[in-house]
């Protein structure tokens, strides 16, 4: 006799959204940026291109306002690959430090209260994540996938201001893994957004940086992209 497991539905990736499989998770990656240019640069609201650590380091975290004094949690990888997470207390615009060093990170988002001020974390003036005042969560369209794993992307919205049928955006997926990089899918448009349901999930292999790059022919524009994937542990 054949048990079906109560809990399980007939949707397998709302079924990975509610973490019923221990081995597979849900990915949702934002990204946003205010001022897309006529160069190519990273969608997240720091603006400019993202620049991923060469060694993994202690992080410098402060606001921009005396107000936030709430905790934030920083997720990523370190120096193999494997994740981390560290929770610091923010002193307001007095820098803290992280225990942990950080090889990469994939996510910051604080856990009280709203913060009043833009929210920094640098290392040697180079700054690896950003919090906008009052949003609460670092919108980057960035990820490193841990090692062990596989990152599949199964729908890419992208979204910008631009209906002017005399300028479009241009944006492009960016792959570096083993010193090796690759811009690919590079696609344009200048409706207000286009998306992309992958029949065949595109994957992304262990130890890999990705990030999502945009420009405009003509003009300033805000980009912002939406990315669902699942992070599934590879076979051993």
């Amino acid at each position: 006799m054949t048990y079906l497991d109560p809990y399980k539905s007939h949707n397998h990736l709302y079924d990975v959204a509610r973490g019923i499989f221990p081995h597979e998770s849900a990915l949702s990656i934002f990204g946003f940026n205010r001022a897309v240019e006529t160069a190519f640069e990273t969608v997240w609201n720091d603006g400019a291109t993202y620049a991923f650590p060469s060694a993994a380091v202690i992080m410098s975290v402060v606001s921009t306002s005396a107000s936030d004094v709430m905790p934030i949690l920083i997720s990523g990888l370190d120096s193999d690959y494997e994740p981390i997470s560290e929770t610091v207390t923010l002193a307001g615009t007095s820098p803290v430090t992280t225990t942990l060093p950080f090889f990469r990170i994939n996510s910051a988002v604080i856990l009280a209260g709203s913060n009043v001020g833009n929210i920094t974390i640098t290392n040697g003036g180079v700054t690896y994540a950003f919090v906008e005042a009052t949003l609460g969560v670092m919108q980057a369209c960035i990820y490193t996938v841990p090692a062990g794993y596989s990152m599949y992307i199964f729908r890419i919205d992208v979204n910008s201001a631009t209906v002017n049928p005399n300028k479009f955006i241009v944006f492009r997926n960016v792959i570096t893994t083993n010193g090796r990089t690759l811009r690919v899918a590079e696609a344009t448009f200048a409706t207000s957004q286009v998306s992309y349901d992958r029949q065949v999930p595109f994957k992304i292999a262990e130890k890999t940086d990705f990030q999502f790059e945009a420009k405009s022919s003509a003009g300033t524009n805000e980009v912002a992209i939406f990315v669902e994937a699942t992070l599934i542990r590879d076979p051993v």
